[in-house]
């Protein structure tokens, strides 16, 4: 069996009810995460897993509400006896980031090696991928294949089509990233089993905080809830299972009433810690 834990449905607004972006993918007691938003490493403790549990980290893109919390997942790893190789695939420019946020803690890791003399020190090793057009992750029956995505200007940006094969009928997970509507998401997400998509409901104008062009600019490179109905609808998914929401706290009638006009099938509302079989 398969499952999917939604650890963080926020965005980069804080709130206590949602974390940082990030979801969970288990598979025969193997553990995949898609991004790493701030408080993942809390969200993940609350679901029963550990940091050191996680076999590769899968980034979407490089935005801060996505990676905010990989030092953490990596500290935190080791501390909890972590023995192999911290692993991460991602864009490009994802080991700059990393390396860059390595040095940032240089003298902090340095002192907790040195001091608290732990007795392995393979956690620290770490093994960075960057994307190119022939990745693909295999590992038995499960493959994990990433996909470009349309979040112009952010360049490259993924989402990532997971595919399980172990059973009378192949099993597929699709995790949109960070999106606007666009052929290959839904080409990618044809059929799937579940969906997992990010969504832009409204942000209110506010002439302290942004203005009308942040606003406008905000949500066209994100996709709104009568364009996910639509993605859901071509695509014939079984599941949609929407995260990420912008803004956290929003009118649940007001995007369930959007998504229906196209879609009809299993819409799912996300909240942290929810866990859903696959």
């Amino acid at each position: 069996m398969s499952t999917l834990t939604l650890l963080g449905t926020g965005c980069p607004s804080p709130s206590s009810l949602r974390f940082g972006p990030s979801t969970l993918f288990t598979h025969k007691g193997s553990n995949y995460l898609f991004d790493c938003g701030s408080g993942v490493t809390q969200r993940l403790n609350a679901a029963g897993v550990k940091s050191s549990d996680i076999e590769i980290l899968f980034v979407t893109h490089l935005h801060s509400d996505h990676v905010m919390d990989i030092y953490q997942l990596y500290i935190s790893g080791w501390h909890q006896g972590r023995d192999k190789k911290f692993r991460i695939v991602g864009p490009k420019g994802t080991k700059e980031f990393f390396q860059n946020m390595l040095k940032t803690f240089k003298n902090e890791l340095q002192g907790r090696v040195q001091w608290e003399q732990r007795p392995n020190k393979d956690g620290l090793d770490y093994e960075i991928t960057e994307i190119n057009s022939d990745y693909a992750y295999k590992n038995l029956n499960l493959e994990i294949i990433p996909f470009e995505v349309d979040h112009y200007p952010v360049e490259p940006a993924y989402g990532y089509q997971i595919k399980v094969s172990d059973t009378e009928k192949e099993k597929k997970v699709v995790i949109s990233g960070d999106t606007r509507k666009n052929e290959n998401l839904i080409n990618h997400a044809m059929d799937a089993d579940a969906l997992v998509h990010e969504v832009f409901i409204n942000l209110k104008f506010d002439e302290n905080r942004m203005s009308k062009k942040t606003i406008s600019n905000v949500r066209d490179y994100h996709t709104s809830p009568k364009e996910i109905g639509e993605i859901a609808k071509a695509a014939n998914v079984k599941k949609l299972i929407l995260t990420h929401f912008v803004p956290p706290v929003f009118d649940e009638d007001f995007l369930t009433k959007e998504i229906r006009e196209s879609y009809k099938g299993n819409l799912i509302i996300g909240e942290d810690l929810l866990t859903i079989e696959i």
